[in-house]
């Protein structure tokens, strides 16, 4: 546990920013998955962007089921280590291997079974979903590797280490990186396989990183690698896991279905908007994914010193927390409206019309960036306290009013009126999600007391 003790001692902004600078670097790996994609199937047609990014949504939302294990998990183990507790740390951690390998095989089927109908549900042009489809079946059956992978950074983060879960990260993008062009365009002796290649490409990447932090846990030892996760079976734990990750996973997978709902509203306009919404999320990603780095490490700081009692520490925290947030949202509001054209003719340099709507994508997205920030790393504070369920509850609420509003702003504003509902609501939440944070604060004379009303049976 030696790995943890950074985080409960010593200067609380070097403490915060070594752990997360580290994990800004896996934000934009996991980014950086998709770009790649992106940039060379760009080069192949509007189409396959439009298709890879259709698919995206799906992506999205089997991650965000995952969101059950690494959240629970996350906030369940830098608990425990802020308590010393062994045996929570061992029976969490098989309690989340569980529930992890049940999703994943349950969310397979269902990807492998009803794909079609999935797709159908858009509308696409036909030569659009023929690609996305043959994506589609690639990326499904390689989510064992998309579920493993945040299982074991998990265990990692908990701990205040999030070098290895970069290192190897790193690792399994540099090879996407090589076999992306490759496997697309068919280099060398290897055949042209277009949008298959590139989804090859990406399973075959996260198999290195699941191969990869299996190596490390039987090379030096880590306790994951010693567990027999059949032997036992503990339903407090596993109640446990789910309780802290389901609003997780909840908030990020009602987003993905936000996303698919209004992406059927972009298909109205064509390949044009798909493909701006599918490359613009990305660029977009640049702030949203750096806070979510930030944010999982705000998560194991509170995590651990709430469970150490470290109150005085939690409260110098929360300001260190708040500045480095909004930093992060002020300078992706900086590169998103300074840089729009440029950003766009890197991903679609051959379509005019893409660009000119691109460059209008960012601009209203970027005014708000900074309150987005906000919400991201305010919520990782909250997660980290054990009080999952009210960032999930802000974000649900706030993204579902997008429907409604963007159905409405769309008959007058066209794409335009997509794009505003988006960022205002974004702006919305992160001045929400700030009240509730100060007024439970408020409640329980800085989280000292009382906080059971507020995690409402969740064990800490």
């Amino acid at each position: 546990m030696n790995k943890s003790h950074h985080l409960l001692e010593g200067n609380i902004t070097k403490s915060i920013t070594k752990m997360a600078l580290p994990l800004m670097g896996i934000a934009f790996i996991q980014m950086a998955y998709t770009l790649v994609d992106l940039i060379w199937l760009g080069r192949l047609s509007t189409a396959a962007v439009a298709a890879v990014g259709t698919c995206g949504f799906f992506v999205w939302a089997a991650q965000a089921i995952t969101l059950i294990t690494k959240t629970g998990m996350s906030v369940g183990l830098s608990q425990a280590y802020g308590r010393r507790d062994e045996e929570a740390i061992t029976k969490t951690t098989i309690s989340g291997f569980q529930v992890n390998l049940t999703l994943c095989l349950i969310i397979m089927g269902i990807f492998i079974i009803f794909r079609k109908p999935l797709y159908e549900f858009y509308g696409l042009e036909k030569a659009v979903e023929k690609l996305a489809l043959e994506y589609h079946m690639v990326i499904s059956v390689g989510l064992i590797f998309t579920f493993l992978n945040p299982f074991f950074a998990a265990i990692f983060y908990s701990q205040g280490n999030s070098s290895t879960p970069f290192k190897v990260s790193v690792i399994a993008l540099v090879f996407n990186i090589i076999a992306d062009p490759i496997l697309i365009f068919g280099i060398g002796p290897f055949p042209k396989l277009g949008m298959a290649g590139a989804a090859i490409a990406t399973v075959m990447a996260q198999a290195i990183g699941t191969i990869l932090y299996i190596y490390i846990g039987v090379r030096y030892g880590e306790y994951y690698a010693k567990i027999n996760y059949f032997k036992s079976f503990t339903p407090r734990y596993i109640i446990q896991t789910i309780r802290l990750g389901l609003p997780a996973s909840i908030q990020s997978l009602v987003h993905s279905l936000i996303g698919i709902k209004l992406n059927q509203y972009i298909a109205i306009y064509g390949a044009v908007g798909v493909a701006t919404y599918a490359v613009g999320s990305q660029i977009e990603s640049i702030s949203w994914m750096s806070s979510e780095g930030f944010a999982t490490a705000f998560t194991s700081f509170f995590g651990q010193n709430y469970g150490a009692r470290n109150f005085d520490r939690l409260e110098k925290a929360k300001k260190v927390c708040i500045r480095l947030t909004l930093g992060i949202g002020l300078l992706g509001s900086a590169i998103m409206i300074f840089g729009n054209s440029f950003l766009f003719r890197i991903f679609t340099p051959n379509d005019p019309a893409v660009i000119t709507e691109g460059s209008k994508y960012l601009i209203i997205l970027g005014l708000t960036s900074a309150l987005m920030a906000l919400e991201i790393g305010t919520g990782g504070m909250l997660n980290g306290l054990g009080l999952t369920k009210y960032p999930a509850m802000n974000a649900i609420v706030l993204n579902a009013a997008r429907i409604p509003i963007a159905y409405f702003l769309m008959k007058f504003l066209g794409l335009t009126g997509i794009w505003v509902t988006m960022s205002l609501s974004g702006a919305l939440k992160g001045i929400v999600i700030i009240i509730i944070f100060k007024y439970i604060e408020k409640r329980t004379n800085g989280f000292r007391n009382n906080m059971e009303k507020f995690q409402r049976g969740v064990r800490t």
